[in-house]
């Protein structure tokens, strides 16, 4: 703490992002907590402005619905202050929300095995599961997939970890990513970057 009774941390806005059942709830909101940052789940969101829940927006709306409202959630929580966001699994997939993400701040995805994120969602009522062989569609899904997530800033796998730990390792990495950029910003060859860029 400083001084001055305000909380040092290394940022004032970050991204969750993920495949499904990667821990990206629980994690943003302990998170949340320890930088004492506002926690935004983007699927709770969602359902709160729709009034449904997503397996009903999927099944009444469609999923080009479902994902025009979270490209409109992501346009929100990308001008908030103070806050660490939860990314529903499918949304840093779409460009532009990557784009728009990135560029407000940096991007955390958290992995986990296949075997992982069945033992987590298997109960649960996900539209994108409901196959014959669930296990084999998150497989096939994650890779298509790990290119698109590869793309985040900072990459931290939660198997098997209590979240505190995976907690702490965020906080130290995010540390590390804000020193990085404070660094490069403060160095004569950004500057002429930014400079030939004004140009």
């Amino acid at each position: 703490m400083w001084g001055t009774g305000l909380i040092e941390r290394p940022v004032d806005w970050v991204a969750l992002a993920g495949f499904m059942g990667t821990g990206k709830s629980r994690v943003g909101w302990e998170l949340s907590r320890a930088l004492a940052l506002h926690f935004v789940d983007t699927d709770k969101l969602i359902t709160r402005v729709v009034g449904k829940s997503i397996p009903e927006v999927f099944e009444q709306e469609g999923e080009h619905y479902f994902r025009a409202c979270e490209a409109e959630v992501v346009s929100r929580v990308s001008r908030l202050e103070h806050a660490v966001i939860s990314l529903g699994g499918g949304t840093f997939i779409h460009e532009a929300n990557r784009a728009a993400l990135l560029e407000r701040g940096p991007v955390v995805v958290l992995w986990a095995t296949p075997e992982t994120v069945y033992q987590r969602t298997k109960h649960s009522d996900r539209p994108l599961l409901r196959a014959e062989d669930p296990l084999g569609r998150i497989r096939s899904l994650m890779d298509e997939r790990e290119g698109v997530y590869r793309q985040g800033t900072i990459h931290v796998h939660s198997d098997g970890r209590p979240s505190e730990e995976i907690v702490e390792e965020i906080i130290e990495r995010l540390w590390s990513w804000s020193d990085a950029a404070h660094a490069w910003a403060e160095t004569p060859e950004s500057e002429a970057v930014a400079d030939r860029a004004a140009d």
